[in-house]
């Protein structure tokens, strides 16, 4: 058995099958990896209990809502918008309406019985409450396509050319914009 670990991590690039152990578990990180590793999976999983999305996607919604944010102060500022508190809280409030979008058919999805049609056990609100977060990460990213339209991104051409299949408006105003 010993000759089968030292030829794996020989013929895997390793020097010796000490070298390839403290590579893949170190060891010498064991006393603070692992209580972060049981808090961080304590923190995921009560998380996706509640709240019914998984911590990887409630974090990508935060950089998409937080790059909203960002972009859309900076674009404003760059039209000559300047930053109004009114207009701050569009952010959060949609933020919300999207919380409880997400979080409602979640708690529907737990707690009302779903019933068999024609034989298929087939939970709607389940279903809906995935294809609400999936609509919330397009709806934001589309948010920050936009503000990058309005901003001048361009990256290579790749920025324009995705506001177009997306078909913005905000497009067709930087075009008039140009034109004039």
């Amino acid at each position: 058995m010993i000759k089968l670990f030292k030829y794996t991590a020989i013929s895997n690039g390793y020097d010796s099958v000490q070298h390839m152990k403290e590579s893949l578990f170190h060891p010498e990180s064991f006393s603070w990896a692992a209580p972060l590793a049981s808090i961080l999976g304590t923190v995921s999983v009560i998380f996706e209990q509640i709240f019914g999305i998984h911590i990887v996607v409630f974090l990508v919604l935060c950089i998409l809502f937080f790059l909203e944010l960002y972009t859309g102060i900076k674009a404003s500022k760059k039209e000559g918008r300047g930053f109004r508190s009114s207009k701050f809280q569009k952010g959060w409030f949609k933020l919300g309406v999207y919380a409880v979008m997400i979080g409602s058919m979640n708690i529907c999805a737990i707690y009302i019985p779903n019933k068999p049609i024609f034989g298929i056990n087939i939970n709607i609100y389940g279903y809906l409450h995935y294809v609400f977060y999936n609509y919330v990460l397009i709806a934001l990213f589309i948010s920050n396509v936009e503000n990058f339209v309005r901003l001048g991104w361009k990256m290579n051409g790749f920025i324009p050319l995705i506001a177009k299949r997306l078909n913005l408006e905000v497009v067709e105003k930087e075009k008039n914009k140009d034109s004039k």
